[in-house]
């Protein structure tokens, strides 16, 4: 049977030798990093220099983590040899005792225990230190991890950290069925302004241009420096209509910046691409598409973004919209931030789950809804797409008016809206949104040419005893469904069994 101290040894050398492994991964993963780095951006012999005296400083810092790495298996194996020493010489000194002679016997083996409770205790303490130094270690392993997925100059994550993200979430998404976008967005004329302006304004353009992405990102998203100044943001859960949403925010997030540095004033565009995960595609595929939708944006003028269908590509706005021509009525190119500001469906999802959790416990009503805008289809045929956007904005404004603090309205759809009312019954539920109906009545929406009376077709659901999330949500589904094929004005509730 192996003795207590030395499995506590022989586990603190595995340790040692799974960081080990854990530094030497973390350190090649860096260095390819930086290598690619240093391959896609324009490098200034500054620069290059710079990035050799950062890697002589890693590359110091891997021996000297080599070093007390070795050293501290050196000390544990020399403690531990120490100790099976002493334990020898104290089992010597046992078989050495006369049994016969009960006193000296007992004083004996007093003494023995004495000495392996000293032994034991000074092992246990050198192995405490030991312990704490890999601790140390093992922080400063995690640091180096972290500054390996971290591009320096930006904060943002890096080309690795992209590459593992879009890895998982694409698992995720082919897991789950769910959608998955990416955007990609590139700096419009950025080797112009270096050679004009020189390399610190082109590196706080960069640091500005980051800033505002990871401003403009939803907490679910993952915006990434993905190489140059070419940046890229993971769009979880999220369709190609949201994706192309997020597209114009991101355009219009730039255009209206303005960079102050060293006493001037810079302002800067982006083109974008944006691509959905298609079924069996994988990950090259998607990148490539979305690649050819940015350039395909930097083709048709700059400033402006691109979506793809898998075969060709499309602009994510109308060009006369985006540079401020509004038409037929439609509002400023502000009008779609209302619809934009609401939730998600993965936000929606997780937050009911967490309050119907809650209800299981504190037994209080819940309740969802589900609400569509009548004739959205015909609206948008007859009127336009700028009408069905403006009418979904008048929508959701409604709704918003009518809700408490603790309810949560979010965009599940093109034209459908998730309503989670904690609290609240069927019946309380159906009351909110004859309320919705009822200002919805009184304001007939006004466009240019047509005044547009709005209607909602809803389905309401209570959460019951055993309900999962799929269950509570298919019933809100199936009143819904009902209410559309009666065309009843009235809000359909859930009864099924």
């Amino acid at each position: 049977m192996l003795d207590p101290s030395n499995s506590m040894a022989l586990l603190l050398l595995l340790n040692i030798a799974f960081a080990s492994l854990a530094l030497v991964a973390g350190v090649l993963g860096g260095l390819w990093f930086a290598y690619a780095r240093w391959n896609v951006g324009a490098a200034s012999p500054a620069q290059v220099e710079e990035s050799e005296r950062h890697s002589q400083r890693e590359s110091e810092r891997i021996a000297m983590a080599t070093d007390r790495l070795r050293d501290l298996a050196s000390g544990i194996a020399s403690d531990v040899d120490k100790h099976s020493s002493r334990v020898g010489e104290i089992t010597t000194g046992l078989q050495s005792l006369d049994t016969d002679d009960i006193e000296a016997t007992g004083t004996g083996l007093v003494m023995a225990m004495a000495n392996i409770i000293s032994a034991n205790g000074a092992l246990q303490e050198r192995l405490a230190k030991a312990e704490d130094q890999i601790a140390a270690q093992a922080r400063e392993l995690t640091l180096q991890e972290s500054e390996a997925r971290t591009d320096s100059l930006t904060g943002m994550a890096n080309r690795r950290a992209f590459d593992e993200a879009m890895s998982q979430r694409h698992a995720e998404a082919t897991r789950k069925n769910t959608p998955l976008s990416l955007l990609l967005a590139d700096i419009d004329s950025f080797k112009q302004l270096n050679d004009s302006h020189g390399h610190l304004v082109g590196d706080e353009v960069l640091r500005v241009v980051a800033r505002r992405l990871k401003e403009t990102c939803r907490s679910m998203d993952l915006p990434c420096r993905y190489g140059g100044e070419e940046f890229a943001i993971i769009l979880p859960a999220t369709d190609l209509q949201e994706a192309k949403r997020a597209a114009e925010r991101v355009r219009q997030a730039i255009e209206s910046l303005t960079i102050k540095f060293d006493g001037k004033q810079f302002q800067v565009t982006v083109s974008i691409g944006v691509a959905q995960l298609a079924n069996q595609e994988d990950t090259p595929r998607l990148v490539r598409r979305c690649d050819e939708a940015l350039y395909q944006s930097k083709d048709a003028g700059r400033n402006c973004g691109h979506w793809h269908d898998g075969t060709d590509c499309h602009p994510t706005a109308n060009q006369n919209q985006k540079r401020g021509e509004s038409s037929q009525g439609e509002e400023p190119s502000t009008q779609r931030t209302l619809l934009d500001s609401l939730p998600n469906r993965t936000t929606f999802v997780n937050e009911l789950r967490r309050r119907m959790a809650e209800s299981h416990r504190t037994e209080q009503p819940v309740s969802i809804v589900l609400a569509e805008l009548k004739d959205s289809h015909e609206l948008k045929q007859r009127l336009g797409s700028h009408a069905l956007v403006t009418a979904l904005n008048r929508v959701a404004k409604a709704i918003a008016g009518s809700l408490r603090e603790m309810d949560l309205a979010a965009q599940l759809g093109e034209n459908r809206i998730g309503i989670m009312l904690p609290n609240s019954t069927m019946e309380s539920s159906c009351t909110t949104m004859e309320r919705v109906r009822l200002v919805l009545k009184q304001c007939p929406l006004e466009l240019e040419d047509a005044s547009v009376c709005l209607s909602l077709s809803t389905g309401v659901a209570e959460l019951r005893t055993g309900d999962c999330v799929e269950n509570l949500v298919g019933r809100a589904e199936a009143a819904l469904a009902c209410q559309v094929e009666r065309s009843d004005p009235s809000t359909s509730a859930s009864t099924a069994r």
